[in-house]
């Protein structure tokens, strides 16, 4: 007897949402049982689980995080469905925070803030956009590997921040900057809808204009896409630049609900442009899904530190994780799959 995985056709494929949620379960079910390896035992991780879960509180303090994660995750799974594999998404973060409190403390400080916030977060999308466009450029153009491009991207990015909070916006001893004036704050909530909207609205890009056929056949079937009057080329300069934008935002977003001020950052940057591209995988490349995938990421994210104030390990809170994610990424994969038993 021979188990095998055939591909379903397009009008075949599972629910993914019902199948992530399968995973999920599995997940917590598998965490829960490893923690026969753990000081506090079986009983004490589930209770951990059941406590922060249970917490309001727990899921409010995951929503910071949200934004910028799901934000990225959106952009990028355009940018995957066409093949530019870009993981440039955390110098984006970054700029567009960076341009958002420049903007705000030393341009637009004597605006009105709904204005001024409103014009902050378009040039936070407009300054990850360019940054990422350069990207698209330089892989269009000159055949440069978009990978290898966006991760230095990435690093100049945070030397500019370092640079700034060392330097002229260092506000006393520390390198940090003076915060944002309470006024030009905005609140978490908020900020979590302008995400969600803005990520539909790349959904609604996808399912109802040329940009997904063409995202779909340019990586797919290139030739066949040429031949039809798809510009691949161009297709890439405009998921680079949708990919960046999100990002941009998401990053000045962050910067106006919840940091509100530019802090020195080591070599990984803030890291929530790299967690949106497991959330963009995850999602299995569709910009709506990556709303309920980044949530998910983001209350694994906070849990790090919850599940550990509980007793539980800091090292099985890694594998915790990484259990969930792959159950839900491996049941979210299988969507798209039968499972076929021959004999012989």
């Amino acid at each position: 007897m021979r188990i095998a995985l055939e591909p379903r056709g397009p009008g075949e494929r599972g629910n993914p949402v019902l199948y992530g949620l399968a995973g999920l379960a599995l997940g917590f079910l598998i965490s829960m049982l490893l923690g026969v390896f753990t000081p506090v035992g079986v009983a004490g991780v589930a209770r951990a689980i059941f406590i922060n879960l249970s917490r309001p509180r727990f899921w409010l303090f995951s929503l910071p995080y949200f934004v910028p994660i799901t934000a990225s995750a959106a952009g990028l799974a355009l940018a995957y469905r066409a093949g530019f594999i870009t993981i440039g998404s955390e110098g984006q973060v970054i700029l567009g925070a960076v341009v958002a409190y420049g903007l705000l403390f030393y341009v637009l400080s004597s605006q009105p803030p709904l204005l001024a916030v409103a014009a902050a977060l378009a040039a936070a999308i407009l300054a990850g956009a360019a940054y990422s466009l350069l990207v698209g450029v330089l892989r269009v153009y000159l055949g440069a590997n978009e990978t290898l491009v966006s991760l230095m991207l990435n690093y100049i990015a945070i030397a500019i921040v370092n640079y700034l909070v060392a330097g002229p916006w260092q506000a006393g001893a520390f390198t940090r900057t003076e915060p944002l004036p309470p006024r030009m704050w905005i609140s978490i909530p908020v900020a979590v809808v302008i995400t969600i909207v803005f990520t539909i609205v790349l959904e609604l890009l996808y399912m109802y204009t040329r940009l997904g056929v063409a995202a779909d056949s340019v990586s797919r079937a290139r030739k066949a896409a040429e031949t039809y009057g798809v510009d691949p080329g161009r297709t890439i300069l405009l998921v680079s630049i949708l990919a960046g934008a999100a990002a941009g935002l998401g990053g000045g977003l962050y910067m106006v609900s919840e940091q509100h001020q530019l802090l020195s950052l080591g070599k990984q940057g803030l890291g929530y442009g790299y967690m949106g591209i497991l959330v963009a995988w995850l999602a299995g490349l569709r910009p709506a899904a990556t709303i309920a995938a980044g949530f998910l990421t983001t209350l694994l994210y906070s849990m790090f530190i919850t599940l550990q104030l509980e007793g539980v390990p800091a090292s099985f809170v890694l594998v915790f994780e990484a259990v969930i994610v792959l159950s839900v990424l491996a049941f979210t994969s299988l969507s798209r799959y039968r499972v076929v038993v021959r004999n012989g």
